[in-house]
């Protein structure tokens, strides 16, 4: 690579990057950080700048672990200017990598003691290792100071606010196949540069509002799940109703295999002192079912006509979305679906949570074993953790619950797109018949 400055990589990155958001639909006021950020919508691009300097780290890395002296001397030629180096970079990692050996392994999250990979260890590492821990942590230090970028973005740093929500990958198939408008909404409405009235209102200082209640500088959410008169016309009921249809198609396919699938039990393998358990046949893929593969389960959705609690269960007038229940087992799982606003995620898992506790236990009163299961799918297309939470219990696993993920959000996403469009559209059974 040739002896450039940062500075001049900078110039060339900030030349695609305006090339990026012009293909992808977006306004040149969109964030470098949404493009190549690890946020909780990723895209499959890759900074020049970043990819410039990991080359060069690798580059010195590769010219100081030589045995030949020579080769050792043509380190000291290079240069990539005064903005950046990568001799100092290396410095900075190092230093990070064995302070990390101090403090030991430390849980992200909410998992529990001991969950997760450990990492390579910087005293244990061998050359080849070290140099790649090195890089890892230059492209992490990179990452960090696109996150500090974020931070003080207070309305396109607002998904770092998205509690319970379940990162999101684009691929390039995704891309390709996706069609512009939608692709553009997607991205917009994630870093709220759509042209809502509250950003008309900010960038042309003109006084907008929304076009169906008709309060002042309505923002997205505003739109998207907080109009009044939308909510009057049945737009949000439509998109929750949507995005139900589907869960209780996918419920139903598993249901229906579970009931034709025999529950198998395998035998303890007995392991020897000295060694390791066999693993499990990675080609084996569940077809999901958990405790709807034992015993006979009927399955109820408050879609089309107004749901009724079993009365078989206990009596009540609540009306969850999704009932699945089996009287052979005395067992019910009751399933509420809420489409959120994406920071707004934890706080509809709790609310809908204690809804239902109350229901809950009327139903083990009567005997019954009783689970209430709360689901987020975001208005932007972004799952919640609940839902991988049903699809853990139900054993969906693998290529099955990827597809069941994806295809819920992707109904969110569309019908959330469709509802911004006919926006200022008043007449909303019309839209709907169209």
């Amino acid at each position: 690579m040739y002896n450039i400055s940062v500075s001049t990589v900078d110039q060339i990155d900030r030349k695609a990057n305006a090339y990026f958001r012009r293909w992808l639909g977006v306004p040149r006021c969109l964030s470098s950080v949404a493009l190549y950020g690890k946020n909780k919508l990723n895209l499959p691009f890759s900074s020049i700048a970043e990819d410039f300097k990991l080359e060069k780290v690798r580059l010195v890395l590769e010219l100081e672990g030589s045995q030949d002296p020579s080769v050792r001397a043509a380190n000291q030629g290079l240069s990539t200017g005064k903005k950046w180096s990568a001799s100092t970079s290396i410095s900075q990692a190092i230093s990070r990598q064995q302070h990390k050996d101090l403090v030991g392994s430390v849980q992200v999250g909410r998992a529990g003691f001991g969950w997760g990979k450990r990492d390579q260890r910087w005293k244990s590492a061998n050359p080849r290792e070290r140099r790649q821990l090195v890089i890892q942590e230059v492209k992490r230090m990179e990452e960090e100071r696109r996150r500090v970028t974020a931070v003080g973005q207070s309305q396109q740093g607002a998904w770092l606010n998205w509690e319970g929500a379940v990162e999101r990958r684009l691929t390039w198939s995704d891309l390709w196949s996706m069609q512009n408008a939608r692709l553009s909404f997607l991205l917009r409405s994630v870093y709220d540069v759509l042209p809502s009235p509250y950003n008309l209102t900010r960038w042309y200082k003109n006084e907008e509002s929304c076009q169906l209640c008709g309060q002042a500088q309505a923002d997205l959410k505003h739109i998207l799940s907080n109009c009044k008169i939308a909510l009057q016309q049945g737009r949000y009921t439509w998109r929750h109703n949507k995005v139900l249809r589907l869960i209780a198609v996918m419920l139903e396919e598993v249901r229906k295999k579970a009931k034709g699938a025999t529950a198998r039990t395998q035998p303890i393998q007995f392991v020897r002192e000295g060694q390791k358990p066999k693993s499990a046949d990675s080609n084996n893929i569940n077809t999901g079912g958990g405790p709807l593969s034992r015993g006979k389960w009927e399955m109820a959705v408050d879609l089309d006509r107004q749901l009724r609690f079993p009365s078989t269960i206990c009596v009540t007038q609540l009306r969850p979305d999704l009932v699945l229940w089996s009287e052979d087992q005395k067992s019910v799982l009751i399933i509420e679906l809420t489409v959120p606003w994406e920071e707004n995620i934890q706080e509809a898992y709790e609310r809908k949570k204690l809804k239902y506790e109350e229901l809950a236990d009327q139903c083990k009163q009567q005997g019954w074993r009783s689970r209430v299961y709360p689901v987020e799918v975001g208005t932007r297309g972004f799952a919640g953790t609940s839902l991988l939470r049903l699809c853990r219990d139900l054993q969906i696993q693998g290529k099955l619950q990827s597809q069941f993920v994806r295809q819920v959000t992707e109904e969110a996403e569309r019908s959330s797109f469709f509802l911004w469009i006919k926006r200022k559209d008043k007449c909303w059974k019309k839209a709907v018949q169209k």
